[in-house]
């Protein structure tokens, strides 16, 4: 007795289901890369913006220390001043994680009621993100320029 063997009913993968599958899992790898670069621009952004946010805010305590000892000081004066250039070093190896340019303007705080002075300062840190030479760093999904306000007036006692 000799066998038969039929090819048609075979199990396995024909070239079509092959191709389909590969289609499949190209566009899958694909979608997984947008959303790896999507992750690491989301973190740098955040990473920036939350660096930029620390040195926005020690400037604001160093221009609130200034005023607590000179509010007539030159850097409190009204008006645009700055920029300053600033670098925040990683203290590990140090090695230059971001550079910013400081600005601020200062503006009087008038008080609407007639005849009085409050002698408080309105102050709004702008940090923007530099290059290495001083140029603008400008890359939407990676810094954004930070501006924070705060008003600085007399104690009371």
């Amino acid at each position: 007795m000799s066998k038969t063997v039929c090819l048609n009913n075979s199990p396995g993968f024909s070239l079509i289901e092959l191709m389909m599958s590969l289609v499949i899992l190209t566009f899958g790898l694909l979608a997984i890369g947008q959303l790896l670069y999507t992750v690491a621009s989301a973190s740098s952004l955040a990473r920036s913006k939350s660096v930029a946010a620390v040195v926005a805010k020690n400037k604001i305590e160093s221009l609130a220390d200034l005023y607590s000892r000179d509010p007539l000081a030159a850097d409190l004066g009204p008006g645009n001043h700055g920029p300053l250039q600033t670098q925040v070093v990683n203290p590990i190896d140090g090695t230059i994680l971001n550079q910013y340019d400081i600005g601020w303007t200062v503006a009087n705080v008038e008080d609407p009621r007639p005849g009085k002075v409050v002698g408080a300062r309105l102050v709004r840190v702008t940090i923007s993100p530099i290059q290495s030479g001083g140029a603008g760093n400008s890359r939407p999904a990676f810094n954004k320029i930070l501006s924070i306000a705060s008003i600085l007036s007399p104690k009371t006692s």
